[in-house]
């Protein structure tokens, strides 16, 4: 082995146990020593991820904070793996469309086509509105799951598996209702978002106060103009807020006491997968 390629070797050597004292000190070390160039293969596709257009090789490695040649090999590897996909004309990679194998088999194993499915159908059939299931990431953020039903021009923007902002709209009230966030937390998240008609936040309070007791949430048209939306929470067993299920519809196709039917329904799906949630892997 020549000089360079000795190098070389010693820099992805040495870079591959810096991850592995980073994930180590980040608290890893608890659930099994961390393989360093599987951190750094993650890095390589968060950063694609992140990321609006394609990047090249350096591009990445800087974003990742990887030397250039580990994340060039890493890049390689992926693409003959079939998760990059590579522009020869441009010189750039990006995550591939074989990632959605991946997450399709998530979900069938997750128990949620199974389970889920068959309440949103019913819902859906029954009062003509898009169901969606949401899955809670954290107080700031919504990551959909998966939705059935007629589509509506807010669907471009709520596409499964992209994460979305809270606290907006009735699934934002129900994740203030029924999550840990103090008032002040929620104040600086709220500041964040945006609405079509964004309430105060005094108003938006009073909205959160009403869906912990009544148990659901309405917004009529103003998150989307035009839309409803209800939510509701499913609950873990240890009561802690797992998913949202939310009914979108046309407002003019809502008056109050079909809201007040849908409302009932979307808490009977609600209640059904919330005494199923220990069969669910939603890790």
């Amino acid at each position: 082995m020549d000089r360079s390629s000795i190098l070389h070797a010693k820099g992805v050597e040495t870079e591959t146990i810096i991850a592995s004292r980073e994930s180590v000190a980040a608290g890893d070390f608890d659930r099994g020593k961390p393989v360093g160039a599987v951190v750094a293969a993650v890095k390589v596709l968060r950063t694609l991820h992140a990321s609006e257009r394609p990047l090249n090789a350096s591009e990445v490695a800087r974003a990742a904070a990887l030397h250039r040649g580990t994340a060039y090999n890493i890049l390689r590897t992926l693409q003959a793996e079939g998760f990059v996909a590579y522009d020869e004309a441009t010189r750039t990679y990006s995550v591939s469309l074989h990632i959605l194998e991946i997450a399709y088999g998530v979900l069938r194993h997750s128990g949620l086509m199974d389970l889920a499915r068959p309440l949103m159908h019913a819902v859906s059939d029954t009062y003509g509105v898009s169901v969606y299931v949401s899955k809670v990431l954290g107080p700031s953020s919504l990551l959909l799951l998966d939705w059935v039903g007629v589509a509506f021009r807010t669907d471009l923007y709520v596409t499964v598996g992209r994460p979305s902002p809270v606290p907006v709209g009735a699934s934002g009230v129900i994740m203030a209702a029924f999550g840990g966030s103090s008032e002040p937390e929620l104040e600086a998240l709220f500041s964040k978002v945006a609405w079509y008609q964004k309430p105060s936040f005094a108003e938006f309070l009073a909205r959160v106060k009403e869906a912990k007791k009544c148990g659901f949430a309405v917004d009529r048209g103003a998150m989307f103009q035009g839309i409803t939306l209800v939510s509701v929470p499913v609950l873990s067993p240890s009561w802690a807020l797992l998913l949202i299920l939310t009914a979108a519809g046309h407002s003019h196709d809502l008056d109050a006491e079909a809201l007040a039917t849908l409302s009932r329904a979307l808490q009977s799906a609600a209640a059904r997968l919330s005494e199923s949630a220990r069969l669910l892997r939603l890790g």
